[in-house]
């Protein structure tokens, strides 16, 4: 009879073993559309052998539980790409918006400009016509207010940098509370004995989502996974989070501070937050620089030339532009100094009809700038290095998206629900199922007979 129990013993434990990988295989079909599943495979094993009337008896088969299939290289991996790629996608939408400053609308700087040498040369056509004289200042006064847009457009999307980057840190903030509660839950799994594989599932969804926010380290630990930026700083350490800070700094933009009140906004790379804080602290100022010293520049040489003339009124030509002290803020400050078009420092000698000045404006337009170039085409070098600089971002973007989708399509061939090799493992644990059902219902037949002769031996 013990041997009948031992044979039932192996009989029930393999029954409970298939049906649990039954059970798994079931679940794993059931998701296989579901974003971020991971497949699990049943951990079977084999019992201790026993000794049972002198004999060498097996011990069956244990499920020691699921497991879920990850590639924890591979996931890092795509974090990277990932945190890459949202940096490019940040910087390519705002050179998309910064580009639009720059297009050819008739109002551009480099439309205004013409139009302001265009009025020049009729002025020297007809020097003394008051009309003509009216359309240099009004000409004049658009190319400044052209001037004026482009440093606002500028700086508008600085402004708009700088609100994403308190924006992306309340987020970070948000999921790396939810990743260390989660760090938490799963350390406890295995005091209950409980798989885990739903609770990483839904880790790793966090910290990918986390990864195109910011640059970031993952490392396993006793107690779940570190997080740190690319610095050091942690945000999550077990079921801890750290949570990160921005406060305004003296040039006026949000700093990031970690949970330590250190100042790591120029360390932050990758991710949303590195993106925009490259656009903000490098990318728009050296434009803005670009532009400001064109402003400078050109309104400085413009005043000399109208400083070599005399006006209508025979006097010594003031200044045409005002524009503020130094480059910074140039372009946003340009703006026409003079109100009465008789003040145009058109004559060289101060005799009445002299057009011999306006040779000397017209040049302030076409000569070089202390830059080494001209106005038109330090603007037009400018427009170019936008749309290069906007090129470069698109295509990074596209490059790493390439590799990030052969990346994902590798983690799904690893991690993914494959439907056919379900269907296959289906089939094989309903047969395992059938057969240990049969050795169940055998050894109970067995033991209806053994008791069946006891009963007929006693009378």
């Amino acid at each position: 009879m013990a041997g009948l129990n031992t044979s039932l013993t192996i009989g029930i434990q393999a029954l409970e073993a298939s049906q649990a990988a039954l059970n798994a295989t079931s679940n794993n079909i059931a998701n296989a559309n579901t974003p971020g599943y991971t497949r699990e495979v049943p951990q079977f094993s084999e019992n201790a052998e026993t000794l049972s009337g002198g004999e060498v008896v097996g011990g069956g088969v244990s499920l020691g539980g699921l497991q879920s299939v990850r590639d924890e290289l591979l996931n890092l991996q795509i974090q990277q790409q990932t945190s890459q790629q949202s940096s490019a996608d940040t910087q390519s939408a705002s050179l998309q918006q910064i580009q639009t400053n720059f297009a050819s609308t008739g109002a551009d700087i480099a439309s205004t400009l013409t139009a302001f040498s265009t009025s020049l040369a009729q002025l020297s056509a007809s020097p003394s016509n008051t009309a003509v004289q009216q359309g240099v200042l009004e000409s004049g006064q658009n190319l400044a207010e052209s001037f004026n847009s482009t440093a606002n457009g500028l700086t508008a999307a600085q402004s708009d940098a700088d609100s994403q980057v308190t924006q992306t840190v309340a987020q970070v903030n948000t999921l790396t509370q939810q990743i260390a509660q989660l760090n938490g839950q799963l350390s406890q799994l295995p005091q209950s004995g409980q798989n885990g594989g739903t609770i990483q599932d839904q880790r790793d969804e966090l910290v990918q989502q986390l990864s195109t926010l910011t640059g970031i380290s993952v490392s396993q630990s006793s107690d779940g996974e570190t997080i740190t930026t690319a610095n050091g700083s942690p945000l999550v350490m077990g079921s801890q989070s750290f949570t990160l800070q921005t406060t305004t700094g003296s040039d006026g933009m949000q700093h990031v501070l970690d949970s330590a009140g250190n100042d790591i906004t120029s360390s932050i790379q990758g991710g949303q937050l590195g993106g925009a804080i490259q656009m903000r602290d490098q990318v728009i100022p050296g434009f803005l620089n670009q532009l400001n010293t064109l402003a400078s520049q050109f309104a400085t040489a413009f005043n000399a030339a109208q400083a070599k003339g005399f006006d209508s009124n025979g006097n010594v030509g003031g200044n045409f532009f005002s524009v503020s002290s130094g480059t910074a803020g140039a372009a946003a400050s340009l703006s026409v100094a003079i109100t009465d078009p008789s003040q145009i420092a058109i004559s060289s000698d101060g005799s009445a009809g002299s057009n011999g000045n306006v040779a000397n404006l017209s040049a302030a337009l076409t000569g070089s700038l202390p830059s080494g170039q001209s106005v038109s085409n330090g603007y037009a070098n400018m427009v170019f290095q936008v749309g290069s600089d906007a090129s470069n971002a698109s295509s990074e973007s596209t490059a790493i998206g390439q590799n990030l989708l052969q990346l994902t399509n590798q983690q799904s061939s690893i991690s993914g629900v494959s439907i056919d090799e379900e269907t296959t493992n289906l089939i094989r644990f309903q047969t395992a199922y059938e057969a240990a059902a049969r050795i169940v219902s055998t050894i109970q037949q067995l033991s209806t007979v053994t008791l069946d002769m006891g009963s007929s031996q006693s009378y």
